[in-house]
């Protein structure tokens, strides 16, 4: 199984991004799960990618070539894809994986994770979509979806599809038994 790992190039403010980011690592080797990330070497991208080469897993990143002009990328990681655009990197990062994890990140980390939910909510693929909740960091986003919902912009069903945990272990379990439910148009 791969999993794609969006998550920021930054390290946040506190530790305990970074030591979650190393047991996320370490409890995907430990279930044979691969990684697909950004291809970055910086921030939690870099610890995620460091951490699971050290471990020996599986490391595949996507990145742009305008990001390895500007000696960003990991040339350490086991399989590397450059593309010409943001839009062709999440695209591959989508093909590749069979499932998407969101660390704590900023406006990329958000829109990677939020592409990939619109696109289960459609029916473009059936793949289970997980954040990551370290110090409740995605509690508000959260709870704006719950908002949406509430305001008839967004059926429940695509909020309560989505994995929110700060226990990796239940994440990774929840994953592996994960059930779609039916796409927005489907009847």
């Amino acid at each position: 199984m791969n999993v794609a790992i969006y998550c920021g190039s930054a390290l946040g403010n506190s530790k305990i991004f970074e030591e979650k980011t190393i047991e996320l690592a370490e409890k995907l080797y430990k279930n044979d799960i691969n990684i697909v990330y950004g291809g970055s070497k910086q921030g939690l991208m870099g610890v995620i990618s460091n951490t699971s080469l050290n471990l020996g897993n599986k490391v595949t990143g996507v990145i742009t070539f305008d990001l390895v002009g500007k000696e960003l990328e990991n040339t350490k990681i086991s399989k590397i894809y450059k593309v010409d655009s943001m839009k062709e990197r999440k695209a591959k990062m989508e093909e590749l994986s069979d499932a998407f994890i969101a660390l704590p990140g900023g406006y990329g980390t958000f829109e990677e994770i939020i592409d990939v939910i619109a696109s289960s909510q459609i029916g473009y693929h059936k793949k289970p979509c997980a954040f990551i909740n370290i110090n409740g960091y995605y509690d508000k986003l959260i709870e704006f979806f719950y908002s949406c919902s509430n305001s008839g912009f967004m059926d429940k069903r695509f909020v309560d599809m989505l994995i929110v945990s700060d226990n990796i272990d239940e994440i990774i379990e929840k994953i592996k038994n994960y059930e779609a439910p039916k796409a927005k148009w489907d009847k």
